[in-house]
């Protein structure tokens, strides 16, 4: 690193080619979280659950980014993301009135995961 840097004259034109590095970084770092998220499918073979879970790792990625979803957009996305053989339940959610939550949503895929293991 000493030997990229060494020809830097300053500390100020030192801190901006560090700041325009590694800004880059960060800004490129969002997109391919971003891209993550929006690419995520689930899929039959694995539990709902467990995906859940995984997007919730990409989603608390997204909030370290400082990208805030709303708890309404992410029971959207998740409810949207659903496996095809869950297609009659997303329905179901999807034409309910009353506003479900993160909480309440993993609750009642939690319930209906077990109710389609037996």
């Amino acid at each position: 690193m000493y030997n990229v840097y060494s020809q830097v004259k300053t500390t100020k034109e030192l801190w901006e080619t560090l700041e325009k590095k590694y800004k880059t970084e960060n800004a490129s770092m969002k997109k391919f979280i971003v891209g993550r998220f929006l690419d995520y499918k689930m899929v039959d073979s694995k539990t709902v659950i467990s995906q859940v879970q995984e997007l919730q790792i990409i989603l608390h990625e997204l909030h370290a980014e400082k990208m805030e979803l709303s708890e309404s957009f992410q029971v959207a996305a998740i409810v949207e993301k659903l496996p095809p053989s869950w297609k009659d339940f997303k329905n179901y959610l999807k034409h309910k009135r009353k506003k479900m939550g993160l909480e309440d949503l993993i609750v009642r895929l939690k319930i209906e995961e077990d109710i389609r293991v037996f």
